[in-house]
């Protein structure tokens, strides 16, 4: 018996949350995963450079494409993925599948849906340099993962980009 492949060419709009039909997944469309610009992450403490042309060159650098909370590797805090990521002239942005298998995840979307969390924060490796201002850049990169968190290091960062900003006093 011969199985065929049936490929259903219907245009539709989506929103930007959608559920998947079989797995209840929860989709988030064309979230930013990160924009052009000097980042400051909470480990390193130092602001970093990352140019449109070294996003635009490294969209499909991807080791892992887990989705996690406040970057967490712990079992219970992974929570889905990001697919698609594509530059869009100005950021890089992916869709997010967030699944609906634990607490974590669920309260992860009903705090996401109710406008409490919206950001989000790139998990990296990177290859620094220095310029001739002796300021850091980023000279290559790749995705090890994408994490919900509640303090971006890059503002643009987000979930939704009608949610709100971040706070100010995490930039002061």
């Amino acid at each position: 018996m011969t199985k065929k492949l049936r490929v259903h060419n219907i245009d539709f709009d989506y929103d930007t949350k959608v559920f998947g039909k079989s797995t209840d997944v929860r989709i988030y469309h064309d979230a930013v995963m990160i924009a052009p610009g000097s980042h400051t992450d909470s480990i390193t403490m130092s602001p970093v450079e990352y140019t449109p042309e070294l996003l635009q060159r490294t969209v499909n650098n991807i080791q892992e494409n887990y989705l996690n909370i406040d970057h967490s590797h712990e079992t219970l805090k992974r929570i889905g993925r990001f697919v698609n990521p594509y530059w869009d002239g100005e950021k890089v942005r992916a869709d997010l599948y967030i699944y609906p298998v634990t607490q974590n995840s669920r309260d992860t979307i009903e705090l996401i849906d109710n406008g409490l969390v919206n950001w989000l924060s790139v998990e990296l490796i990177t290859e620094d340099g220095w310029n001739h201002n002796n300021e850091r850049y980023v000279k290559d990169l790749e995705y090890i993962g994408l994490a919900v968190v509640t303090a971006p290091a890059c503002r643009e960062s987000k979930i939704d980009d009608f949610g709100e900003d971040p706070p100010n006093w995490l930039y002061e």
